[in-house]
């Protein structure tokens, strides 16, 4: 194309080259949803039923990982290159989409856009789901515009497919298909959109196939739900989207989600080859940006009735409309205008990822490294709080023997259910006994942990003094720090000589 030996053109290819490199860097250690998605995947198709009853996620994500791993390996790249490779499949994706919209200039700037962002490159190396609901969602796009276009039985498949798979990846998905089924259904009813009736039957469909997790779904929402956070108001969401849209803290990332929201206000205030101010003339962009927001607005009304939690993460459903609304901005502006601008919003959003890729994500990695480097095999590694655990346990559990406050099991998942109860009621004294009589005097004790996780209080404290008590006074060896990782821990060693 023409395009590509633009000014725009080659600031995109080179947003394009450096955007698939980064999707596939990662240096820290798995942190604890991670390491958890490993062992979920561990359970293969027979274990992954029940096990997701204990963490209140759908399995899809999961079987994939499994048939990924079972090929790739299990080390820490290994599970994270599924999503470096589904976060690669979206760049080509999201070109096909904007290309069913709009012209190759357009198309390459949208391209540079989701490139570049610091969102997409930060979940393309996760071994989390949010990279294949990137793709999911841009599937999804392709198939309902191929269905409003011509909507025969298998383009009405399709629709029913994507929405399936949605459903079975997030839950967040159900607000998503209750926002098409409202906006269906009433299109059908004032009979404004001619193909409505036949679409809601895809999406219905779609929506059917979710029925037999039902039962799974039902006791996940009744038992585990989000105990590791409360409901947020409407303008934390809004704040935490546009974070995680930046990259995560910082300055960086402010500029960047400052530059992004300023190029989709561009792309939905301005009309015409003129760019003349007012409303967009892309009607194509105000659905997919409508049902993209009304979902984050249904799924922010039900986290604030229901006090379940909401992460920036989330903000993946309204993520598509916004990488296609900046493109559209950016073409909006003047040419010199829209490689200057293009140059910076990736140049920002370089930043805020060398910023976040520098920054590990859990401090275990640190304390394990102590522990590998000065401890005996068979030594017992505590977590507290188990949350801790999963990461440590994926570093640890082939030399030590690991166990996770305060179940006192292997900690190699979290098990979320009833949890804020079952932690309440927790007994720093019992765990402690227990955890020397597992050592049998034999054992070196290593404590990985920190306090101040919700429905914990200073319970960790609590048991670090009772581990004194029976063990001796212990040697603080790594110091939570909270400014520089995700996930702070201390770690404490008891009965190992000073290196």
């Amino acid at each position: 194309m023409e395009v590509l030996r633009s000014p725009v053109g080659i600031v995109a290819v080179v947003a394009l080259v450096v955007g698939i490199l980064l999707r596939f860097v990662a240096d820290s250690p798995l942190w604890l949803d991670e390491a958890q998605s490993v062992a979920l995947a561990d359970q293969g198709l027979g274990g992954l039923v029940d096990a997701l009853r204990h963490d209140g996620h759908p399995p899809l994500f999961y079987l994939l990982l499994s048939a990924w791993t079972a090929v790739a390996g299990d080390s820490a790249f290994a599970v994270r290159a599924l999503s470096g490779v589904l976060g690669v499949l979206a760049l080509a994706l999201v070109v096909a989409v904007a290309r069913r919209h709009v012209e190759d200039r357009t198309s390459i700037l949208v391209l540079g856009v989701l490139a570049s962002s610091p969102f997409a490159i930060r979940y393309a190396t996760e071994a989390r789901m949010y990279a294949l609901l990137v793709v999911l969602l841009l599937v999804g796009h392709l198939a309902v515009e191929a269905a409003w276009r011509r909507p025969n039985p298998p383009r009405l498949a399709g629709v029913a497919v994507v929405v399936a798979l949605l459903l079975y990846t997030h839950y967040w998905s159900l607000f998503l298909v209750a926002v098409l089924l409202g906006g269906l259904l009433v299109a059908t009813i004032t009979r404004r959109v001619e193909v409505a009736p036949r679409l809601l039957v895809g999406v219905t469909a779609g929506a059917v196939a979710f029925v037999p997790w039902l039962p799974v779904f039902w006791y996940q929402l009744a038992h585990t739900g989000t105990p590791w956070s409360p409901g947020p108001r409407p303008t934390v969401v809004a704040a935490l989207a546009l974070e995680a849209f930046g990259g995560g803290r910082g300055s960086e990332a402010l500029l960047v989600a400052v530059v992004l929201s300023v190029l989709v206000v561009l792309g939905l205030g301005t009309r015409g080859a003129r760019s003349e101010l007012g409303p967009t003339d892309l009607p194509w962009l105000w659905i997919a940006v409508g049902v993209g927001f009304a979902t984050m607005l249904l799924g922010a009304g039900v986290s604030l009735v229901t006090q379940t939690a909401f992460q920036g993460r989330y903000g993946v459903f309204c993520f598509v409309p916004v990488v296609l609304a900046a493109g559209v901005g950016l073409a909006r502006l003047p040419r010199t205008a829209t490689a200057l601008a293009l140059v910076l919003l990736v140049g920002l959003s370089w930043i805020s990822v060398a910023r976040e890729l520098s920054r590990d994500r859990t401090q275990v990695g640190v304390a394990a490294e102590v522990v590998a480097a000065e401890g005996s095999d068979g030594d017992l590694v505590v977590f507290c709080p188990d949350q801790l655990a999963p990461a440590g346990h994926f570093l640890l559990a082939d030399r030590f023997t690991t166990i996770a406050y305060p179940a006192l099991d292997d900690g190699k998942s979290v098990d979320w259910v009833d949890y804020a109860d079952r932690n309440r009621s927790a007994d720093p004294v019992a765990a402690a006994d227990a955890i020397v009589a597992n050592a049998g005097g034999s054992r070196a004790v290593w404590m990985i942990w920190i306090d101040g996780y919700r429905n914990y209080g200073r319970q960790c404290g609590r048991l670090h003094g009772e581990l004194s008590a029976r063990l001796g006074a212990s040697r603080h060896l790594v110091a939570a720090d909270g400014d520089g990782y995700y996930n702070a821990a201390n770690l404490n060693a008891f009965g190992t000589p000073p290196s």
